[in-house]
């Protein structure tokens, strides 16, 4: 069971190469999906060594498939730089420029992940953020108009998948208004916003393959952060009709710092989200997907779950065989 729940976890190799330990965890669980950040990409060796290492363990074929993720959204968050890359502006100062600038922005990001080997952006950011935004957001967005945010965020989807890299639309349902970064903090509204909303629908409308939650609490719907809300989940599903697999945002971020681990891994399951992302320890990952194997192996529900998260990615896999 604990190498079936591996299926779901997106984690991060604590530095430029797999230390022995970590080789050994990929290497037991069959680890399938990573996401890279800077300290990731030094030299153009060590990148190709490292991602031919972690491409090894996902085998072939759809039940073996794995994803390699990065967040190149340009700006500041950007984590292939020069020299392996070009320095790419923020996406709000190429939004001003209109839909071809961001056609030629979209372009050159998924380039930049194909040549490295990499398979799906975390990108792009659709909360409604403009000049005025808090700083863990100002710059990442295409602006604060919904329609607007809604037609550069179909250009920039289509156009990375006429690259061949899967793009991720983020964070559902929007932080655009939330002046509490859920970094260090867990931030509450009150209800969803129709306006913030549009932009995902339109991305789902696009055809955008994955869909990252955040940890954002909508008090009408859950007293829970939409990373572990079957409720938000259920809107994305039912609503917005998206049938692809659903990220969480980063487990390990200070907002969900009244749950333990293993916790965090069960109440994304049980939530209805796909695929957990966990930028921590590979151990620490490791010891709490043991905790979660045994309560799945006694609970039928958690089980039904199960199948239903594979069934999800099965079903991605079956429309992107072709694609990696």
């Amino acid at each position: 069971m604990i190498r079936r729940l591996a299926e779901f976890l997106v984690l991060s190799p604590s530095g430029p190469e797999l230390s022995e330990e970590e080789r050994e965890i990929v290497r037991d669980l069959r680890l399938r999906h990573f996401i890279l950040f800077k300290r990731h990409f030094v030299e153009a060796e060590q990148v190709r060594r490292l991602v031919e290492e972690l491409r090894i363990p996902s085998g072939r074929g759809s039940e073996g498939q794995g994803l390699l993720m990065v967040d190149q959204e340009g700006g500041r968050v950007q984590r292939i730089g020069p020299p392996l890359s070009s320095e790419f502006p923020e996406p709000l100062s190429v939004a001003r420029r209109g839909a071809e600038a961001v056609e030629g922005f979209s372009r050159e990001l998924a380039r930049t992940l194909k040549a490295w080997g990499l398979h799906v952006n975390l990108a792009p950011v659709l909360d409604l953020a403009g000049e005025e935004a808090p700083d863990f957001l100002r710059g990442r967005t295409f602006g604060d108009d919904p329609w607007e945010v809604a037609r550069l965020g179909q250009v920039f989807i289509r156009v990375h998948l006429e690259e061949g890299v899967f793009p991720c639309a983020k964070h559902f349902p929007g932080l655009g208004g939330v002046h509490v970064d859920p970094h260090r903090e867990l931030p509450a509204v009150e209800g969803l916003s129709e306006r913030a909303l549009e932009p995902f629908r339109e991305a789902v409308r696009a055809g955008v393959p994955f869909m990252m939650t955040t940890h954002l609490v909508v008090r009408e719907l859950s007293e829970r952060p939409a990373t572990f809300s079957r409720e938000i989940v259920q809107v994305l599903r039912e609503r917005l009709g998206f049938e692809g697999p659903v990220l969480t945002d980063d487990l390990a971020m200070e907002a969900l710092g009244d749950y333990e681990l293993p916790e965090r891994f069960l109440y994304a399951l049980l939530s209805g989200h796909t695929l957990w992302l966990y930028c921590g320890s590979l151990t620490e990952a490791a010891e709490a997907l043991a905790e979660l194997s045994r309560e799945v192996a006694k609970s039928r529900v958690l089980r039904d779950k199960v199948a239903e998260a594979s069934g999800v990615l099965q079903g991605f896999w079956l429309k992107a065989k072709n694609s990696l």
